[in-house]
């Protein structure tokens, strides 16, 4: 089994990513992360469908394979697999927001979705997160780490729960 790793929005995130890509190398036959294009176009947010279609080229080269993505990278997979642009074996999404259209996307996937959430995170507690998609998905499992942060650093104990 591959994975796609797609990051928060910041491009200080490229720095988590790869941090991410190598608590899980182990884990992974291969493991690919994606960097957005408005990190170097210095542009305030990534562009979803555009990281889609790059989201695309990179999972084709990685069949079979498995996305893991925090924050924005939750948008673009869970869009991304809504509407079978991407085609992955399961998705695990970190730091969760409730974004427009979320709910609605989830209940067009028939995957298993793991919502990883720290207790307090600013942009989504995990009881927020929990009560917000709860039942929008026929597979989807709800994972608490303790965080007061949307950070998501304990790299290990997220590489555990892969």
């Amino acid at each position: 089994m591959n994975a796609l790793l797609l990051p928060g929005n910041s491009s200080r995130h490229g720095e988590w990513i790869e941090n991410l890509k190598l608590a899980i190398a182990d884990r992974f036959e291969r493991v690919e992360t994606q960097h957005y294009q408005h990190w170097q176009s210095g542009g305030e947010k990534a562009d979803i469908e555009y990281e889609i279609s790059v989201a695309q080229s990179k999972a084709e080269l990685l069949k079979p394979y498995i996305i893991i993505a925090k924050s924005i990278g939750t948008a673009i997979s869970v869009k991304g697999v809504a509407d079978g642009k991407l085609k992955p074996k399961k998705l695990i999404l970190l730091g969760m927001q409730p974004f427009d259209h979320f709910s609605e996307w989830l209940q067009k996937i028939d995957i298993e979705i793991v919502i990883i959430q720290n207790t307090n995170d600013p942009l989504g507690s995990f009881a927020e997160i929990k009560a917000a998609f709860t039942g929008k998905s026929k597979s989807l499992k709800f994972v608490e780490l303790p965080g007061e942060t949307h950070d998501y650093l304990d790299f290990d104990a997220i590489a555990k729960l892969i």
